[in-house]
């Protein structure tokens, strides 16, 4: 059950997909330029016209790379130009404690270009990200919706 999930872009490394009024980005390898530049359309697309708060969540997958130097300059960018429009992005950096921190180091030079007003969390799996981004969510929708539409588009990467 896909639970309203769209997938943007898809293929056995990264996956982007929307849920409701939530941009989703499943890194399990390496990410490449053009998946950069499906989720950053992709968060564009739900930002216009504003309907309501946009969320962002990313899912690193333990057998995810840090970004490579174009890819991360491109995240910069996305980090820079789309996410202060986003009422919250989550990255959930899934693994080890290294692992865990080593990504999280990352995403924290990431946000180092981003104004304060954005707030960018930081977790270490989906229970944790879930209540966070609960509060953005449409009404009728739950956290469980959100784990369904996650789950759907990491079983669509298996088939990918």
């Amino acid at each position: 059950m896909n639970a309203g999930a769209v997938v943007k872009s898809l293929d056995s490394d990264v996956c982007v997909g929307t849920w409701n009024r939530t941009v989703i980005s499943v890194w399990r390898r390496a990410a490449r330029m053009e998946h950069v530049a499906a989720m950053a359309e992709a968060s564009r697309d739900m930002l216009t016209p504003p309907k309501g708060p946009v969320t962002f969540v990313a899912v690193i997958e333990p057998t995810s790379p840090p970004p490579e130097g174009t890819v991360r300059d491109e995240l910069a960018k996305w980090s820079r130009d789309v996410v202060p429009k986003m009422a919250l992005a989550v990255f959930v950096a899934e693994g080890s404690g290294f692992r865990s921190a080593l990504v999280r180091g990352v995403g924290t030079a990431l946000s180092a270009v981003v104004p304060s007003k954005v707030p960018f969390k930081f977790v270490s799996n989906i229970g944790e990200a879930l209540p966070l981004v609960t509060p953005f969510l449409p009404k009728a929708e739950t956290a469980e919706g959100l784990r369904d539409a996650i789950a759907y588009l990491r079983d669509c990467m298996n088939g990918a």
